[in-house]
């Protein structure tokens, strides 16, 4: 009768050692893929915060409730104080809260109403929040290089003319009177530049005259668990579209 020969010890470790070294590549994988999974739910979170928190900003704060804070200001438990962050303030507008959307930024009115805060997603992981705004003024002496500008070119001099364009009942035709100089008898007009203040802007609040436009940052940085620091920054800008919130 033939014999059988077994599996010896040496042949099953060698097995085994080839299989581990099979999965090295798959546990790297399901690690790589566990940290890619990690780091794309974190934009996601500040994203969709990000987004919410403009749309609120944009289309329910009043415009004045929004204005630079006196003082630089730090993140939440950090001490990395910064300028042009922003503030809210309470305006005669009865129908908004400042208060609310302080608390929706993840700071507490109670403490403070600087735009900034504090929010934790499912993780654990802290976002810190951060507005800047970048009034764009309207100056007492027109100033090109930095308030809203609006270049245009005035109506020619000869237009300006009594009855210099009529027109005949019998031929219905259009001609420039006798008594009047023609386009080409007169100079060009020249361009002009008139700022938005002397095109009506208002005063408004301490710190916002004649303001009617203000540039707004919104950061959000936060700390992976592997200790890296990530961010998002949005610019956008916020228009004074409603004399009512005064």
């Amino acid at each position: 009768m033939k014999k059988r020969r077994g599996i010896t010890l040496l042949e099953i470790m060698s097995a085994l050692l080839i299989l581990a070294f099979a999965f090295i590549p798959i546990f790297g994988m399901i690690g790589t893929g566990a940290k890619d999974t990690d780091i794309s739910e974190s934009y996601i979170f500040a994203q969709t915060r990000a987004r919410n928190i403009l749309d609120s900003l944009l289309d329910d704060v009043p415009f004045f409730a929004l204005r630079v804070a006196s003082t630089n200001v730090a993140d939440i438990g950090d001490t990395n104080a910064e300028a042009n962050v922003g503030e809210m303030f309470d305006t005669t507008n009865p129908n908004y809260s400042v208060a609310s959307f302080v608390r929706f930024i993840g700071n507490d009115p109670a403490t403070d109403r600087y735009a900034r805060g504090e929010l934790l997603d499912e993780r654990g992981t802290r976002y810190k929040v951060k507005i800047f705004v970048f009034p764009v003024p309207a100056n007492e002496a027109l100033n090109v290089d930095e308030e809203m500008t609006f270049r245009y070119l005035p109506r020619p001099d000869f237009e300006k003319q009594a009855d210099w364009y009529t027109t005949t009942a019998e031929s219905n035709s259009a001609f420039v009177t006798s008594t009047c100089l023609t386009p080409y008898q007169m100079a060009e007009p020249e361009m002009k530049i008139k700022g938005i203040r002397e095109l009506g802007a208002y005063q408004g609040p301490a710190g916002n005259n004649y303001c009617v436009m203000k540039k707004i940052l919104l950061r959000i940085r936060w700390t992976m668990k592997s200790g890296v620091e990530r961010s998002i920054e949005i610019y956008t800008a916020k228009a004074n579209l409603d004399r009512m919130d005064l």
